[in-house]
């Protein structure tokens, strides 16, 4: 079983308990406006260009078997219709301008790598996230990785944007041993104007995965973006929403920041960023201590 990963990031302390190793997968049915892994939206390898280290010497463009490169206004261009992503243009580049995002990976490959960190695991009570993108996109390739961590007693945890069909929660449940579950917005129309997709799936996820598993085994992850959920009134009613289902664990703060923007750049998609503006540390207070006066305790994740 192959899947395709873009990045794996050791000694990870913010994606679940103790020390963790965060596997990153590609592919995302979500396309949020301040989306701060842009690389990870499309399902396939893309190939990434550092236009500050290019020496314009076209050895890529000479080497190219599609033709999809072209030198146009002091850069290189890639034709994303004629290119199929060979990787010929990232082993002849001299200066390491471009390279691959998104690599396949046999599970069993996947797992050795993880199993190094084991004694971390063990000592810190950590284990490992899978994150992306959204992991569910690649349902067998997860299942298969999280069965193989189930056997190697590594705790399982994975980060989900929660829209995903309801008929995988059964399953899910007997492998992950915890949900970081992203809630971004109660009022549906406003989440689809931000990410592309209504909400009431993500929604009735969250409850059915409440209701099954408690609220140990399963934290809303609140991205905090400036315009879109910062107000008195979006907090209160994610805050309701939470309180009404009964969930009685932590509530973890995103806050946004802007550090993407180069990303975006880099895999050529530097027209889709949005600046979100700045969120102020009163903004975030704020919003913390409305989520304490539900008599939450609140996770704030830089």
């Amino acid at each position: 079983m192959k899947g395709i990963i873009f990045d794996i990031q050791n000694y990870a302390i913010y994606d679940g308990p103790g020390i963790r190793t965060l596997i990153f997968l590609k592919g995302c049915p979500l396309k949020c406006v301040w989306c701060q892994n842009p690389e990870s939206q499309k399902l396939m390898p893309q190939i990434s260009y550092f236009e500050e280290k290019c020496l314009k010497c076209e050895s890529c463009i000479n080497a190219c078997p599609n033709n999809a490169l072209q030198l146009q206004n002091d850069k290189i261009v890639r034709n994303e219709e004629l290119c199929t992503t060979c990787g010929t243009c990232v082993e002849v580049c001299p200066n390491q301008v471009m390279e691959m995002v998104g690599k396949e990976i046999l599970v069993e490959e996947l797992v050795e790598i993880v199993l190094r960190d084991k004694p971390f695991y063990d000592n810190s009570g950590g284990g490992v996230t899978i994150s992306g993108g959204e992991p569910t996109l690649q349902i067998n390739f997860l299942f298969e990785i999280l069965k193989s961590l189930q056997k190697k007693k590594i705790h399982t945890a994975i980060e989900t944007c929660g829209y995903f069909n309801d008929d995988l929660i059964e399953e899910l449940t007997k492998f992950v041993d915890l949900f970081l579950f992203d809630i971004k917005h109660i009022d549906s129309l406003i989440h689809k104007e931000y990410t592309g997709v209504p909400n009431d799936k993500i929604l009735a996820n969250f409850t059915t995965l409440h209701s099954k598993i408690g609220s140990e085994r399963i934290i809303p992850r609140i991205p905090i973006i400036p315009g879109v959920n910062t107000d008195e009134d979006t907090i209160k009613n994610i805050a309701s929403f939470l309180n009404k289902i009964k969930y009685k664990g932590p509530v973890h703060l995103m806050p946004y920041n802007k550090l993407a923007k180069t990303k975006y750049e880099k895999v050529g998609m530097g027209d889709l960023y949005r600046d979100m503006g700045e969120l102020s540390e009163e903004d975030l207070q704020n919003i913390t201590h409305l989520f304490q006066s539900y008599s939450f305790h609140v996770v704030i994740n830089h």
